[in-house]
């Protein structure tokens, strides 16, 4: 499914393709990808938008699971933990929220693992 029907955000296929797409420019200019899974927000609606709203437009907000919100970000430097923190002020305390930084050489299931996982 290309955009999730109940919060009009991209949907699981869409984030892998962004993702792949995200793991090859950051190869190619020599930049950095963070994923951030959001497990478990108190409301999914709510959490979706206040995403939308505060993070930068160019950072990809979307439904991985049912319970689970990803953001997708490139950046030029530093790893995932501003973003972790940005996204922790947005949809406070109650989420788990794990994130994993790939300057492109992993693979896109490697970082949704490796995500998952911690």
């Amino acid at each position: 499914m290309l955009h999730d029907p109940l919060t009009g955000l991209p949907g699981h296929a869409l984030l892998l393709d962004r993702l792949e797409q995200s793991l090859i420019r950051a190869r190619t200019r020599g930049t950095l990808v963070t994923l951030v899974l959001i497990t478990s927000p108190d409301s999914l609606l709510d959490a979706a938008r206040a995403l939308r709203a505060g993070l930068r437009p160019d950072f990809t907000v979307a439904r991985y699971g049912d319970a689970v919100l990803a953001v997708l970000a490139e950046h030029d430097f530093g790893d995932g933990s501003p973003i972790s923190s940005l996204i922790r002020q947005l949809v406070g305390d109650s989420p788990q929220i794990h994130w994993v930084t790939s300057d492109g050489d992993a693979a896109p299931d490697d970082m949704i693992a490796t995500a998952e996982n911690r």
